[in-house]
């Protein structure tokens, strides 16, 4: 058998491809070769880049390089330390506190070695110590020395039956004995002369792969023999380079020209990939098999193919197809609905059906006939042409009625159609995407934009007889809704609800077994299991509405569901089709369940923290100063599983939470406290989560020191606020006792002014009676007298003057005077002196006239005080008027009581 016929065994165009992850150079920013590939306990990929070690956790790829830029040839995870081998350097790269990756040269323990040219090339780990080769020796170290074992150009390590097994280039096979020497092993003779590329240990055989063929060991009469001819013609055109041994029989082949090629050694199926399904190079420089995947170091890029995925892809990369609305399984062809047209794919490729060109919407096989709904036309599929139906209108759907009549949902209507012809449905003129029976003559509708629709048809399916449209249970109109018919029962999903028709009312009403559906939009029912989809996330949900529920995360479609027209056909109760924007999938349900049960979920972690100036130790609870917890950043990884995606919980002073985005995780400003963060694997089970503790130091004006300065302060405005109200309640009470004094000085001021008002009203009184006394005294004196100058001639003249003497002495007595002046100033304290030093010309006759005045007495009543007729003392006042330049009009009574 010869290569194109072998190429022609497994190179069909229905291959159907598992899921293949591209990492570009340009994704994990580094060179694009990549010449070795290793793996830790924990799930984390190590990648021997051109430009240094690459190191992917799940999430983010990192890129770390060597002081001197060499190029690192090979990789190898073992315990806590990676070790590389480069040009001349050999070391491993361990975590430090902060979380990266540091190196640590080994190029010191290379005593009396020259390293010459040097380059190491393959590294493996056997009974704790670590080997490695070169093409100039091999090498090993204990963990605290290096010796040379040999020299010789060492091309690939294996461990088989507790020996080490080295493959010396063209000299065969060697293996370490005891003693640390290179033995001969001697069932290689036969492999002299061939360039050993790779050796692997498959079902407990040595397998050995030089450049242009593969060979197996015979224990039995201990000789490598070819363990495939057909495979060998393969290799030998593309060049074998790796070799990886996977479960179930399978062997890789990993080529320098070629791609890879997927042996299945039990039934002889080759699976082939390169370029054209997938890979982005054809050059295998590395691989590596961890957990269903096989992790692919290209010449250009990286790889990953998940080998044994429940999910096999069919993926048209020239762009021809477009996306995928519908398709029908034949044995030996698939016919596919797409934006571009109806599709015939087998294996002599993908091809156009001649007249089936523009959107088909859907796909149906009524019989042996295949009926495709398109935009411009209803058209029956042949093998390599069309019959058109009906070119008038496009169309959405084709159904069968319980008669077997089969019925068009048209963009104007509803089409009857058989063998021979079609009949328009009348009083329909609305567009149909999708119809169900509720029995033989009644039809729902449903628009592809809104509404509803229940329709009574004759029994000839020809008429309609009633046209009811279905109000939804909130008043809003339905948009875009979907129709079913489930357990022989109507039901609608419609604005992200499910409804289901009552009969008897002959109205919606919510559909309680489906109650907690709502958001799931149905794709398909088989056998009663159901697939649904996530309206809002676009995962996929399959269950028996019972006891079995599965989910499909919608990466694991490589998110390439045609939206708002995603289709899953079933083709059995296992097997299911999924229409895609480029393509279509294949899905094996029971390897589904299979892998479900056999999930691998790792552990989340915390590879780097660091604020705006500082990395910070894993190690320890990190302090972070408030000025810098503006922008707190963490590098998040999870080593490769089941689940890609991580979830966080910070809670704190803040209750924070979400799913990581790119690696990286955020938090600005957040305020001062303790924290904890808690990342968990998304769809994993309780009791992953990993907690981080950190906090978030109080600014420098809540700091310990100055809650002490503030406590003082405190005191001190305590104190001072002590002082200041005991020195105010001093003063108030100094104040009170100054207002207490005043006012009982006040008091007693006035109860002395009323006492002595009192007096100087009772002196007042005094004096105006003993004036008044006087007055009348005298008035009576000079009456007295007058009577006696009447009758003076009858009197001795001599006791006549003696008597009217002491008549004129009593009348004008100065003792009487005094006193009447020493009362009146007792009352009128400053009256005289005032006056005098107003008017100092004044007389003392004038001053006691002015006495009188200001007691307020008349010239009637003045008179016999001075002893003066009334008419003297009006003269008088008249002279004392003009001697004070008073105004005519100015009354000299008021004018004294006034002013003085």
């Amino acid at each position: 058998m010869n290569f194109s016929v072998l190429t022609a065994n497994f190179l069909t165009a229905q291959q159907l491809n598992p899921p293949i992850q591209n990492y570009s150079s340009i994704s994990y920013q580094a060179a694009s070769q990549n010449w070795d590939i290793s793996v830790d306990n924990k799930g984390i990929i190590y990648v021997a880049n051109n430009r240094g070690l690459l190191i992917y956790n799940g999430l983010t790829w990192k890129l770390h390089t060597l002081n001197s830029g060499a190029i690192i040839r090979s990789v190898y995870a073992f315990k806590d330390k990676i070790f590389t081998g480069s040009y001349r350097e050999f070391g491993y790269w361990e975590r430090n506190k902060k979380g990266d990756f540091e190196y640590h040269s080994l190029k010191s323990l290379f005593k009396n070695i020259d390293l010459s040219d040097e380059e190491f090339w393959g590294i493996i780990a056997f009974e704790d110590n670590i080997y490695f080769r070169s093409f100039g020796g091999l090498y090993k170290y204990d963990g605290e020395k290096i010796a040379k074992i040999a020299n010789g150009v060492f091309t690939s390590l294996q461990i088989f039956k507790n020996k080490l097994f080295v493959a010396k280039a063209r000299d065969g096979l060697f293996y370490l004995d005891n003693q640390s020497e290179l033995k001969f092993y001697q069932p290689s003779q036969e492999l002299l002369g061939k360039m050993i590329a790779d050796i692997k240990v498959h079902q407990g055989k040595l397998i050995v792969g030089t450049r242009d063929a593969i060979f197996s060991l015979n224990e039995n009469n201990n000789s490598f023999e070819i363990l495939s001819t057909e495979l060998n013609q393969f290799i030998a055109k593309a060049e074998l380079n790796k070799i990886i041994s996977l479960p179930n029989s399978e062997l890789v082949i990993g080529t320098l020209k070629n791609g890879l090629v997927k042996w299945n050694r039990k039934n002889n199926e080759y699976q082939y990939f390169d370029r054209t399904n997938g890979l982005q190079n054809n050059t295998i420089l590395s691989m590596l098999q961890f957990r269903g995947n096989l992790w692919l170091g290209l010449d250009n890029g990286i790889d990953r193919v998940t080998i044994n995925s429940p999910i096999k892809f069919y993926i048209d990369t020239s762009g021809e197809l477009g996306a995928v609305y519908d398709l029908i399984k034949e044995p030996n062809k698939t016919f596919l609905a797409s934006n571009t047209g109806v599709y015939r794919l087998n294996n002599n490729g993908l091809n156009l059906i001649e007249g089936a060109e523009g959107h088909s919407w859907n796909l149906e096989k009524i019989d042996n006939k295949i009926i495709s709904n398109s935009n411009s036309a209803s058209f029956k599929v042949n093998e390599n042409t069309v019959e058109v139906i009906d070119n008038s209108t496009g169309s959405f759907h084709t159904l069968v009625s319980p008669s077997n009549e089969i019925l068009i949902g048209t963009y104007i209507g509803i089409l009857k159609y058989s063998d021979t012809g079609f009949y328009k449905i009348d009083s329909l003129s609305f567009p149909v995407k999708k119809m169900l029976f509720e029995t033989e003559n009644i039809i729902w509708a449903a628009h592809p934009y809104e509404g509803i629709y229940r329709i009574k048809l004759t029994n000839d399916l020809q008429r309609a007889l009633e046209i009811n449209e279905i109000s939804s249970l909130d008043g809003l109109s339905h948009v875009n809704p979907q129709i079913y018919k489930i357990n022989n029962q109507v039901a609608v999903y419609s604005n992200q609800k499910w409804l289901k028709y009552n009969a008897f009312s002959d109205s919606l009403e919510v559909f309680e077994e489906f109650k907690e559906l709502n958001s799931y939009k149905l794709l398909v029912e088989n056998d009663a299991k159901y697939w649904f989809i996530n309206t809002k996330t676009n995962d996929l949900l399959y269950t028996n509405l019972k006891e079995q529920e599965l989910r499909l995360p919608s990466w694991r479609l490589d998110n390439r569901l045609v939206k708002g027209y995603e289709n899953m056909i079933a083709e059995s109760d296992s097997i299911y089709y999924i229409s895609l924007k480029d393509g279509f999938a294949r899905l094996n349900v029971n390897s589904l369940i299979n892998e479900q049960q056999d999930l691998f979920i790792s552990e989340p972690f915390i590879a780097g923290f660091n604020d705006l100036e500082t990395d910070y130790s894993l190690a320890e609870k990190p302090e972070i100063p408030f000025k810098n917890a503006g922008l707190l950043s963490f590098d998040i990884g999870l080593p490769f599983s089941d689940s890609r995606e991580v979830g966080y919980r910070l809670t704190g002073n803040d209750t924070i939470t979400g799913i990581v985005e790119s690696g990286k995780l955020d938090f600005q400003n957040l305020d001062y406290g303790e924290y904890n963060l808690e990342l968990y694997p998304v769809g994993a089970k309780n009791g992953m989560a990993k907690t981080f503790v950190f906090s978030v130091m109080p600014p420098w004006y809540l700091s310990i020191w100055m809650k002490a300065v503030y406590l003082l302060l405190f005191l001190s405005a305590v104190g001072l606020l002590f002082w200041y109200n005991r020195r105010r309640l001093r003063k108030h009470q100094w104040l009170i006792e100054q207002k207490f004094e005043k006012e009982h000085k006040e008091r007693i001021d006035r109860l002395e002014r009323e006492r002595l008002m009192d007096e100087i009203d009772m002196k007042r009184k005094e004096l105006a009676n003993t004036t008044m006394m006087a007055a009348k005294k005298n008035e009576v004196l000079m009456e007295i007298q007058g009577e006696l100058n009447k009758d003076k001639a009858k009197m001795n003249e001599y006791r006549l003057k003696h008597i009217m003497n002491k008549i004129n002495g009593a009348v004008k007595s100065k003792d009487e005077w005094q006193v009447f002046e020493t009362n009146f100033n007792e009352i009128h304290e400053d009256f005289f002196r005032d006056l005098l030093e107003t008017y100092p010309k004044l007389t003392s006759k004038d001053l006691k006239l002015c006495s009188y005045l200001k007691m307020n007495l008349t010239s009637k009543e003045i008179a016999p005080l001075m002893g003066i007729s009334v008419r003297g003392v009006e003269v008088h006042r008249y002279r004392l008027r003009k001697k004070m330049d008073l105004d005519k009009n100015e009354n000299l009574t008021n004018f004294l009581i006034k002013n003085f």
